[in-house]
């Protein structure tokens, strides 16, 4: 039987729990074993305890295992100023009120609460990772090297909190490839992070999407460089941008479309290699975007997507057969 999942968040909707079950009904019936939690990937909703017991009921109604929470570090990157499109990632947004890299203590410390509270989504929803974003501000790091210093203290004492308390409910973090943060930084920014801390509480979550942005001639890059801690994927493909659009941070943004594999420029044959070498466990998740306006149309774009999936299972089990 297949396994596979999908983010919980594929199509735009209310964020009422009645309109959380219609689209998580709408996902088993289209085929999905599991989901992928992405609801408030992004801002800084905190869970109660009764909303997670909610969901973990919805889940089991409808028989949906659950791969992953996805967390969130904090604030919104993308919004609009005075009406005009703008991404904040080569500066911390001194507005968030809840940042684990913040330099003010109450504002980090809110950020590590928020990161936890998913921690503890995961271990209610029966699940063993979950996925943080941590998107440098990396021109705010290349001006001085006392802000480096200070973002790096304030962030790996985060982690050094957040470790017993991941390690206490058995939830390990996957820290996910990024678009926009130029890949050097972020190889630097992983490096650092794997040399301190062990694979049992720190992996990697592969974003094929986002690779297939930020290095379009080796769209695997990530996934080959960090295969010894990868415990996630998102798998969706995307058309890349111009190279004059390299450093144009709205144009790499409009161009993060979270299509359905098989559909971009995603080298698939040495994705589905490298998962199939890692110690990597099923299923495999898809985080894709479903546009459609129409239930006909919604159910088409999953079947697609289903469709998709079963490819990839199939490639990794193969490479895995030959192993």
């Amino acid at each position: 039987m297949l396994m596979l999942a999908v983010n919980s968040d594929v199509t735009p909707s209310v964020m009422s729990m009645e309109a959380i079950e219609r689209d998580l009904a709408r996902l088993e019936e289209a085929g999905f074993t599991h989901v992928q939690w992405g609801h408030d990937w992004e801002g800084e909703y905190i869970y109660s305890p009764f909303e997670m017991t909610q969901l973990r009921r919805i889940f089991e109604k409808h028989h949906l295992g659950v791969k992953g929470v996805h967390a969130s570090e904090g604030g919104k990157r993308a919004r609009k100023i005075d009406g005009k499109l703008f991404f904040v990632n080569w500066r911390r947004n001194k507005e968030n009120r809840k940042d684990y890299t913040s330099p003010d203590e109450y504002t980090r410390l809110a950020g590590v609460e928020l990161i936890k509270n998913r921690v503890d989504l995961a271990s209610e929803l029966g699940t063993a990772e979950i996925v943080l974003h941590m998107q440098l501000p990396y021109e705010e790091l290349r001006e001085s090297k006392d802000a480096a210093e200070e973002y790096w203290g304030q962030s790996l004492k985060s982690f050094d909190e957040l470790m017993p308390y991941c390690e206490s409910r058995h939830i390990k973090i996957a820290m996910e490839n990024m678009i926009c943060t130029p890949a050097q930084e972020q190889v630097a920014q992983f490096d650092r992070l794997f040399a301190r801390y062990p694979k049992e509480f720190l992996g990697f979550c592969f974003d094929s999407g986002h690779c297939a942005l930020m290095c379009p001639s080796d769209t695997a890059f990530f996934a080959r460089r960090y295969i010894d801690r990868l415990i996630f994927v998102h798998l969706h493909d995307n058309d890349g941008v111009p190279d004059d659009s390299r450093s144009d941070d709205i144009a790499i943004l409009r161009g993060d479309r979270h299509r359905i594999p098989f559909t971009g420029i995603v080298d698939w044959n040495e994705v589905t290699r490298l998962i199939a070498s890692s110690t990597y466990e099923l299923p495999l998740t898809l985080e894709i975007d479903i546009h459609s306006p129409d239930e006909k149309g919604r159910a088409i774009e999953l079947h697609q997507a289903i469709e998709a999936g079963k490819k990839l299972d199939a490639m990794v089990a193969r490479y895995r057969s030959r192993a």
